[in-house]
């Protein structure tokens, strides 16, 4: 049986937060993937909402969004390698 598949001992939610060998998911990988999924369009705004406020030409969009995007992968990654110590 595939290891996707609930088994009656361990229910979904239980499956989710409670991980028990690899191929679980984890709270931290749902936190992971929710963070990639959203940040790119608050990146996407944010960099044209300095636009929209007049900070810069509308020619500095994308590297605003450049380093938004890098900048948060840095904290991230930095982030990950602090909690985990590896």
């Amino acid at each position: 049986m595939p290891k996707e598949l609930p088994t009656e001992d361990r229910p979904v939610r239980e499956r989710g937060t409670y991980a028990k060998h690899g191929g679980d998911p984890t709270v931290a990988s749902y936190a992971s993937s929710l963070f990639f999924l959203l940040s790119v369009p608050t990146f996407v705004v944010v960099a044209y909402a300095g636009h929209w406020e007049g900070l810069y030409p509308e020619s500095t969009v994308i590297p605003v969004f450049t380093g938004l995007l890098v900048g948060s992968l840095v904290v991230v990654f930095a982030l990950m390698h602090v909690l985990t110590g590896r």
